[in-house]
């Protein structure tokens, strides 16, 4: 073979490996610029993870200050001990679960939690605990679903603190301007209402009757008070 074939040879075979050293560039550069698309992809979503991540933990943390400093005033307005509502929250099989428990303010400013209310600290507390949470939750609502709200028998275990009981569901009532329909055999109840009816049974349908105002008809109660500022207020 002569050398100008050999020469030849050689030459086609450097023009083949340049193409595919040129292919494979190409290639390489497009692979770059894919995966620079994509590291710009991964660092928008880690930092709109950031985000709502950040966006949950505010969230968590304004729910939780809400909702302990309601159900403390409650159970302060009832009780003279120096009771506190707190919510732990817990990361328990990939989710976040809020656990409700009361503490206690010893004289010694020492902080004793009560796992179990009803009991460590009786049947009344979690009376106003259920209501106040039930409250609390109802006010969240965007748009909240009704303004009246139906409770049967919601102070059952109160006992002697039953009239301080009543009063934190009228002022309740009158501050975050809810109906409350309460269904009670307790009479101590009926004072703190704005109407009063007794339902009797005849045997065959019930009877509804209205009984004694606890307030002066010839004066609008806080209630229609309250109901009549918020409607100016949705005017302006």
């Amino acid at each position: 073979m002569s050398v100008q074939v050999q020469i030849q040879e050689c030459i086609d075979q450097f023009a083949e490996i340049k193409t595919r050293v040129d292919i494979l560039a190409g290639g390489l550069e497009k692979k770059r610029i894919k995966a620079e698309g994509l590291q710009r992809q991964i660092d928008r979503f880690i930092k709109a993870r950031w985000v709502l991540v950040e966006v949950a933990k505010h969230t968590q943390e304004r729910f939780k200050k809400r909702v302990e400093t309601l159900v403390t005033m409650a159970i302060k307005s009832v009780f003279d001990r120096p009771y506190g509502f707190e919510l732990i929250f817990e990361r328990k099989r990939n989710k976040l679960e809020a656990r409700p428990v009361i503490y206690e303010i010893t004289s010694q400013k020492k902080k004793i939690l009560y796992e179990d209310p009803e009991e460590d600290v009786g049947g009344s507390m979690v009376d106003i605990i259920s209501f106040a949470l039930r409250i609390v939750l109802w006010s969240f609502e965007k748009p909240r679903s009704r303004d009246v709200i139906l409770l049967d028998e919601p102070l059952k275990n109160m006992g002697r603190l039953i009239s301080l009981g009543g009063r934190v569901l009228r002022e309740v009532s009158h501050w975050l301007v809810v109906q409350l329909v309460i269904i009670t055999h307790d009479e101590e109840l009926k004072e703190i209402a704005d109407r009063t009816f007794i339902v009797k049974h005849n045997g065959e349908y019930s009877e509804v009757k209205r009984v004694g105002e606890a307030i002066d008809d010839e004066k609008p109660s806080m209630f229609e008070r309250a109901s009549t500022q918020l409607k100016r207020r949705k005017r302006k």
